[in-house]
């Protein structure tokens, strides 16, 4: 995917996921997480709230840009997926952008001044939010469930070897994180709806928050992650073999990058896999067709134990 697709709308996002996250900290830092109501003293409310809020519109902003871009990605890497994998990509972002649009336009003119969204000494008027994250949360779960799974049918109609669909799929499948922390908020906004402990589980929403954009903008950045990892891997694989090798004596084996040049090295263990060494003269001219026939003699005598290696 081209960088001016993909590169600044990410580094913009995780700006704003590091923003929701300072204020999330700073909401812990005034009284602690997952405190109950009852245990908060009057002067506390104010900044616990006031965090909370800040932290809440950065949450929904990420939401609202992050998961759209998910969409067009998997539409540009599954573009021959057809018309209508295209179109539920584009309905599903469209319907997650206006969500949290309008999630975010209702609780910032939910009050009137503004502070007394968080500030109950202070004269105003609110409208009642109690049920907004039960509709966002519903919809945000739905959305999640729809991302993690549409791509999963494609992926297991690939012409590739089984283990390496499963490799793909579970690349795909850090979703279930997200959808597993969508589905906590969603349920978590019921139960906040009807409770008077509300601190406690505003607080309680806000780990979910941090877990499920963790996890989207792993999903949107798991296309570029495969390939370094796994150079990665296989290196981290050859030392591990070599390293188990030298404690149960040095048995051999043959990697996949031995395939393509099998006869190209030899390995010599402590144990024996000798090679036969010519010795090498110089000085007269009489020798050289020696020395060629003997060398030619020590490579088809190292071919022969390469492959006997090997």
């Amino acid at each position: 995917m081209p960088n001016s697709f993909s590169r600044k709308p990410q580094e913009f996002r995780i700006c704003i996921f590091i923003a929701h996250c300072v204020y999330w900290l700073r909401m812990n830092g005034t009284t602690g997480n997952l405190v109950h109501t009852w245990n908060f003293r009057i002067g506390a409310m104010a900044p616990f709230y006031k965090n909370g809020f800040y932290g809440l519109q950065f949450y929904s902003a990420v939401m609202l840009a992050i998961k759209p871009l998910i969409l067009l990605e998997w539409i540009h890497i599954f573009g021959s997926a057809g018309r209508r994998f295209t179109w539920i990509c584009y309905i599903l972002g469209t319907i997650n952008v206006l969500t949290y649009f309008i999630a975010i336009t209702v609780d910032s003119s939910a009050c009137k001044p503004r502070e007394a969204w968080w500030d109950i000494t202070i004269q105003g008027h609110c409208i009642n939010t109690r049920n907004l994250p039960i509709a966002t949360g519903t919809i945000n779960a739905v959305v999640d469930v729809f991302i993690l799974l549409l791509p999963q049918g494609i992926i297991w109609r690939l012409h590739m070897s089984r283990d390496k669909k499963i490799g793909v799929a579970l690349v795909f499948a850090v979703g279930l994180l997200s959808c597993g922390a969508a589905l906590a908020r969603m349920s978590l906004g019921y139960i906040y709806s009807d409770s008077e402990d509300v601190a406690y589980f505003f607080s309680q929403a806000g780990l979910f928050c941090v877990v499920e954009m963790t996890a989207a903008i792993i999903v949107f950045s798991a296309p570029t992650i495969p390939k370094p990892l796994g150079n990665f891997a296989k290196q981290a694989t050859s030392s591990i073999g070599r390293l188990l090798r030298s404690f149960s004596g040095g048995s051999t084996y043959r990697t996949g990058a031995a395939d393509t040049k099998a006869n190209a090295y030899v390995h010599i263990d402590e144990h024996g896999n000798a090679v036969p060494l010519a010795k090498l003269r110089s000085g007269k001219s009489g020798e050289s067709a020696k020395s060629g026939q003997t060398g030619q003699k020590r490579a088809e005598s190292i071919e022969t134990t390469a492959d006997s290696v090997v």
